[in-house]
């Protein structure tokens, strides 16, 4: 049950290293999909490098200052360096302080660089997993490759973190045995123990002496009695108890068998107590199994992505996650149990353009022993539809290094590379609009030499119009010239003139389409260049109030927008009309719905714009 667990936390870390965010260094990204897999659970996840520098962990929050990471064993290291995952010692938790057990995965930053994802949990998490198949009466123990205490079914919490006993750990050698030897309370026990092959931990079962030897004394002081009665009675007692137990015996063998081969573990019927209990515990034991199995299932089902494995050499047969039946065009069938292998679909793979064999891909190619990591295949599937996928794949070896299956992963990134093709053709639209936005500079220059009185006056007012253009501009190139935000452009459009503390800004949130932008960049330019010359912003104590609201109009919504100049020198009615304000009025004018209204109040210009927000059919640059 223990390794069950650590097999699904290392299933949890192969699905998290998968994540589209670690492959694009996205981090805090990284940190919210973790954080999600661990909520409601005493688990614990962590990215970090080589050395002790941790990168976020969901104990605290990202971004948080974080203590150094536990130094990695020379034999981490080493694993590390293979691609290996690793189930690390105790260790004692700089936050919390609790004795927790690491699983580790070696994973590629996305500059290549060596880190390392792992997921903690507290040893009582281990205990947890191993109590439902400890009988009455025993005591069970896990220790890690050091021989410090992992989990105890007795005495977990005087004991997890602390090394094991010299004179029981001297005996345990190899990969299992059984011995006796003395407890803590220097009581006499039979123990027998098994270490793991994947993990490296030893799991060991204790029962006192007394306890094994008492049905015997039992049975001879019986049979011994009878024997003074009847000589006769006691022999045939003698061959029926004997009988009794090499029944029972053989059935508990056969129960163990069942175990190992994934069968049911049926109850065993017998008079001989231990041998029920053991029969019982081997049958908890497989229904722990059963449970991991299905919990494994849930993880297969839930990770999103796609997963094969195969036992076959030829890769013909196959066990698929819920997302690869849909990736492949197959109907998702639920609770599809990870023995009930399928025959793949006939597909046409292709790899930089050229097709591929069904030799030559991933799990074929794991099953020879290679491994593959993030290779993009594009797939044409019967019904015609063409995926693209990211795919990883290892061989799945024995404790003696043969290869017994193999295992794949993939990412669907189909959508993903149609927003590559998509930026393309952005790039296409923004070239088209650069040219538009050249035509609108050639017109403003024009109108700007018609209108200065002199060469260097032209030149300053025409630097003040580009600048803020090339400001909204920049706006917009943020956003992917699908608009921008009101409460954006002002700043950047008014910063340059004066201190945005001169301004008094208030209105709700508005976006504006980026025709829409450009205008109003112009505008607020040159109401804020006359404010500094003639207006508010000339006054040491003036000030400019700018309202906005998007009220709704019979053509969708629409904008209102007051310039309003309170504190500056006495304004009047002008003589004439300056190139200034016909550049408004035809900035505004040219918006769909727009319009512009100028207002002389002695205490300060009131200018009011009005243009539609989303306009059918908006041109590309209106300005």
């Amino acid at each position: 049950m223990v390794e069950a667990e650590l097999g699904k936390l290392l299933a949890l870390l192969e699905a998290l290293s998968k994540s589209a965010a670690l492959a694009t260094g996205d981090l805090q990204a990284l940190h919210g999909e973790a954080l999600r897999l661990v909520e409601g659970t005493e688990r614990v996840i962590l990215l970090r490098d080589m050395e002790e520098r941790q990168f976020f962990n969901t104990l605290l929050p990202y971004g948080a200052e974080l203590p150094p990471a536990v130094p990695l064993t020379p034999a981490g290291v080493e694993a590390f360096a293979a691609g290996s995952p690793v189930v690390g010692e105790v260790y004692r938790s700089p936050v919390g302080g609790e004795f927790r057990v690491p699983v580790a995965l070696p994973v590629e930053g996305p500059q290549g660089e060596a880190w390392v994802l792992a997921v903690t949990v507290p040893t009582s998490h281990v205990r947890g997993a191993m109590l439902p198949a400890v009988p009455a009466g025993w005591v069970v123990g896990v220790g890690d490759r050091d021989g410090t205490y992992v989990a105890r079914s007795e005495l977990h919490e005087e004991t997890t973190g602390k090394p094991g006993l010299p004179e029981y750990l001297e005996k345990v050698v190899g990969r299992s045995g059984t011995f006796t030897a003395p407890n803590f309370q220097r009581q006499a026990l039979l123990a027998g123990y098994y270490r793991s092959d994947v993990s490296g931990w030893f799991y060991a079962a204790n029962v006192p002496l007394a306890t094994v030897q008492a049905p015997l004394w039992r049975s001879l002081f019986w049979i011994g009695a009878i024997g003074l009665v009847a000589m006769l009675l006691s022999t045939a007692l003698a061959y029926l108890v004997g009988k009794s137990f090499a029944a029972a015996a053989a059935g508990l063998a056969a129960r163990a068998a069942a175990l190992g081969q994934g069968r049911p573990v049926l109850p065993l019927s017998t008079s001989v107590a231990e041998f029920a209990a053991v029969a019982d515990a081997l049958a908890r034991a497989r229904r722990a199994l059963t449970e991991r199995a299905h919990e494994l299932e849930a993880v297969l089902e839930t990770a999103p992505v796609a997963v094969w494995f195969t036992h076959d050499p030829r890769a013909r047969q196959v066990i698929r996650n819920r997302f690869a039946a849909e990736l492949m065009g197959l109907p998702a069938e639920p609770h599809t149990p990870l023995d009930a292998p399928g025959l793949v679909i006939d597909t046409v793979a292709f790899k930089d353009g050229r097709a591929v064999s069904r030799e030559d891909r991933p799990l074929s190619r794991a099953m020879r022993g290679e491994e593959t990591l993030n290779e993009e295949f594009a797939y044409r599937l019967p019904n015609g539809v063409e995926r693209i996928l990211l795919s990883s794949a290892r061989p799945i070896r024995d404790g003696a290094g043969g290869i017994v299956g193999a295992v794949q992963i993939s990412l669907d990134i189909t959508e993903r590379k149609k927003g590559e093709e998509q930026r393309k053709l952005l790039v296409n639209e923004l070239n088209h609009r650069v040219k538009n936005t050249l035509a609108v500079v050639q017109s403003v220059a024009a109108q700007t030499l018609r209108s200065a009185p002199d060469l260097e006056a032209a030149g300053r007012a025409l630097d003040g119009r580009l600048v803020s253009l090339g400001k909204a501009h920049d706006i917009l190139t943020q956003e992917s010239w699908s608009g921008a935000e009101l409460t954006d452009l002002l700043p950047a459009a008014l910063g340059p003139h004066a201190g945005l503390d001169r301004f008094r800004l208030s209105g709700e949130a508005v976006r504006l389409p980026p025709h829409l932008a450009l205008s109003l960049a112009l505008a607020l330019h040159e109401l804020a260049t006359n404010a500094l010359k003639h207006g508010a912003l000339s006054a040491p104590d003036g000030a400019v109030g700018i309202a906005w609201a998007a009220e709704a109009g019979p053509d969708g919504r629409r904008l209102r927008l007051e310039w309003r100049e309170a504190g500056g020198p006495p304004v009047g009615e002008p003589r004439r009309r300056g190139f200034g304000t016909r550049m408004l009025e035809r900035i505004l004018d040219a918006e769909p719905g727009g319009g512009v209204s100028l207002r002389f109040d002695p205490t300060g210009l009131v200018c009011v714009f009005e243009a539609d927000l989303d306009p059918p059919g908006a041109p590309a640059a209106a300005a």
